[in-house]
């Protein structure tokens, strides 16, 4: 192997490194942001959800790093469009190959992880968010305290809105 695609693969593992550390601290902020929103604390989920920006901003750079490390090696291996890390590892040294795969499975371990706690996380913005709208619909219920006749004869209690300005 010719020292270009050594140094284009070890540019390619860096890389790809560099992102499985990016997804490992995705999701301690993901993590991070479950448990504020289980005990309410909106500040703190604020400053959370402003790292997790400032992360996927740094995972956007580094995947278009990415690309055009395997555009490069893919262009230097006389490649078709469609290149994977598995094509790559065969044409790579035993030592890159494995680290190569490595890192493949650990992203494909910490993307499943990711994707778990961002469904739960969005499951507990919902009831969050059912339990406000219960809570305004309570509000709004609140009897007058007079009664109203029916048409039978029964009676009613009346039920006066609060006022409430409900846009939210």
């Amino acid at each position: 192997m010719d020292g270009t695609k050594e140094k284009l693969l070890d540019r390619l593992i860096a890389v790809i490194g560099e992102e499985a550390r990016l997804f490992e601290q995705f999701l301690g902020l993901l993590e991070h942001q479950q448990k504020m929103l289980i005990i309410g604390d909106g500040p703190e989920l604020q400053t959370v959800n402003g790292q997790l920006q400032t992360v996927v901003a740094q995972s956007q750079r580094i995947e278009k790093e990415r690309s055009e490390a395997v555009e490069a090696i893919r262009a230097l291996g006389g490649m078709d469009a469609d290149v994977t890390i598995a094509r790559i590892c065969e044409m790579a040294d035993a030592e890159r190959s494995l680290q190569l795969k490595n890192l493949r499975e650990i992203i494909l371990g910490l993307y499943g992880r990711i994707e778990e706690t961002r469904m739960r996380n969005g499951l507990l913005v919902e009831q969050s968010l059912e339990l406000i709208q219960h809570t305004l619909e309570t509000m709004g219920r609140v009897p007058a305290h007079r009664e109203t006749y029916q048409h039978h004869g029964g009676r009613t209690a009346e039920y006066v809105p609060l006022g409430i300005d409900r846009r939210v």
